[in-house]
C-alpha cells in the first residue's frame, strides 16, 4: 500500500472531519473569490460609467488669443498665431507607443459664424468619434448627419436661432440642413452648431486645419501620464492637457475595490487557515494509536509527514475547487439585491480559478506542516503504551 492510499483511506474514513475541513476553507476562498468577482465587475462597470466623461486628453496649438471659447479653448472667426494641428496629427496619435490604450480620437475646428444675425460657434467634428466620444448625447429631435451638409445644433442654440431639423440655413459661404436637434447636455454643447469637419475646413478655407484634438484613454491599466508624454513627443507644436479630474476618478474607481477585495480575501484565508490548523492539531491528538504503529511498523519522519500533507492537500484542493464554485456563482444572485444601482457583468476568470486552487494548496499545507512535524516527532514507544 502506498502512502497516498493511506491519505486517501483516512479521508474516506473521517468523512465528518473532512467535510469539516473542506467547508470552512471552502468558505474562505469562495468569499474571496466572490469579492475579487464583484470587485472586478464593478471596476468594469465604473470604468464604463466614467469613460462616457469624454476626453481625458485634451491636444491644443502651442498658443491662442481669441475671444470664443470652447471647453477652455478660445476662438475666432479669424486665422490665429501659434502652431496649428492637422488631421495628420490624428494619425501621429495613433502611432503612439500606449496607442493601444486610446479608444477614442476625436478632431475639432471651431470657427465663429454669423447664423440669422447671432454669432455662433461652429464645431467641425468627425461625427462617428463625436458621439462615440460623448455616450450621453441624444437627440431630442431629428436623426444623425448622414450627408457632409447636415448639421446638428444644440438645444439652446436651436431655440435661439428657432431652427428645427429640415430647416435650411447659411453657414459662412455654403449652406447646411439642421439633421437633428441635441437633447440638453449641461455644457457648451447646448450654444453650438455641429458639421462635418471637412465641410467647415473647406467653407471657412482652413485646409486641414482643427482647432483641437480630444483623446479618450481606455483605463483598465490607463497610463495616462505616459500618454500624455508620448502624444507631446509625436505633436511638439502642440499643448497636450490631460483632465486631470476625470482621470484620478477614474483611478481611485480601479483601485479603490481591488484593494478591499484583496484586504478581505486576505483576512478570510487567514481565518480558514487557523480553522485547518486548529483541526489537524486535533486530528494528530487523536491518531496518537495509528501514529505509533506507522513508526513501530518502520515507518519513518518524512513518512508520516507525506501521509498528513498528502491529505491536506488532497482536502485543499478539493475545497478550492468548491469554493471556486461557490465563488463565482454565488455572486451573480447576489449582486442584484444588493447592488442593483450597478449593471454588473461576471466573466470566468481562469487565471482567479487557478489562483483560488493555489491559494487553497498553500493555505492548507501551510496551516498542517507544524501539526504534520508534531505527529512525525511523537515517540511510537509511548504512543503504543496507550493502546
Amino acid at each position: 500500500m502506498k502512502l497516498i492510499d493511506i491519505a486517501i483511506q483516512n479521508i474516506r474514513r473521517k468523512k465528518g472531519r473532512t467535510l469539516f475541513l473542506v467547508s470552512g476553507l471552502a468558505i474562505g476562498i469562495g468569499a474571496a473569490v466572490a469579492l475579487t468577482s464583484v470587485g472586478d465587475a464593478m471596476n468594469r462597470e465604473v470604468m464604463h460609467v466614467m469613460d462616457e466623461f469624454g476626453a481625458n486628453v485634451v491636444v491644443l496649438p502651442a498658443s491662442e488669443d481669441l475671444p470664443l471659447s470652447y471647453g477652455g479653448l478660445t476662438v475666432s472667426a479669424v486665422n490665429t498665431g501659434g502652431t496649428s494641428l492637422t488631421i495628420d496629427d490624428i494619425r501621429k496619435i495613433r502611432t503612439i507607443e500606449n496607442s493601444a490604450n486610446i479608444s477614442t480620437v476625436a478632431p475639432k475646428l471651431l470657427v465663429a459664424s454669423e447664423i440669422r444675425g447671432n454669432k455662433v460657434l461652429v464645431a467641425g467634428i468627425d461625427v462617428t468619434s463625436e458621439f462615440k466620444l460623448k455616450k450621453w448625447w441624444r437627440l431630442s429631435a431629428g436623426m444623425k448627419p448622414q450627408e457632409e451638409t447636415e448639421a446638428l445644433i444644440g438645444r439652446d442654440a436651436a431655440a435661439r436661432l428657432g431652427l428645427s431639423p429640415g430647416d435650411k440655413i447659411k453657414v459662412g459661404t455654403g449652406h447646411l440642413v439642421i439633421a437633428g436637434v441635441l437633447d440638453v447636455t449641461g455644457s457648451q454643447d447646448d450654444g453650438l452648431l455641429f458639421a462635418t469637419i471637412g465641410w467647415v475646413q473647406r467653407q471657412f478655407k482652413k485646409g486641414h486645419a482643427v482647432s483641437l484634438i480630444e483623446v479618450s484613454a481606455l483605463c483598465s491599466g490607463c497610463p495616462i501620464t505616459e500618454i500624455t508624454e508620448q502624444i507631446a513627443a509625436a505633436l511638439p507644436g502642440s499643448k497636450v492637457v490631460a483632465v486631470k479630474e476625470t482621470v484620478e476618478l477614474k483611478m481611485q474607481a480601479m483601485h479603490y475595490f481591488h484593494k478591499f477585495s484583496i484586504g478581505i480575501s486576505l483576512l478570510l484565508l487567514i481565518v480558514a487557515g487557523m480553522i485547518i490548523f486548529f483541526a489537524m492539531t486535533a486530528a494528530v491528538k487523536e491518531r496518537v494509536n495509528e501514529i505509533g504503529l506507522f513508526r513501530a511498523i518502520g515507518f519513518r519522519t518524512g513518512h508520516i509527514i507525506l501521509v498528513l500533507l498528502s491529505e491536506a492537500f488532497a482536502v485543499s484542493l478539493l475545497a478550492g475547487a468548491v469554493g471556486y464554485a461557490l465563488g463565482f456563482i454565488s455572486p451573480r444572485f447576489i449582486a442584484p439585491y444588493l447592488m442593483n444601482a450597478y449593471n454588473l457583468q461576471f466573466v470566468f476568470d481562469p487565471l482567479l480559478a487557478f489562483g483560488a486552487l493555489i491559494a487553497s494548496v498553500v493555505v492548507g499545507l501551510a496551516a498542517s506542516i507544524y501539526p504534520a512535524l508534531r505527529a512525525s516527532r511523537l515517540d511510537p514507544v509511548e504512543a503504543l503504551r496507550t493502546l
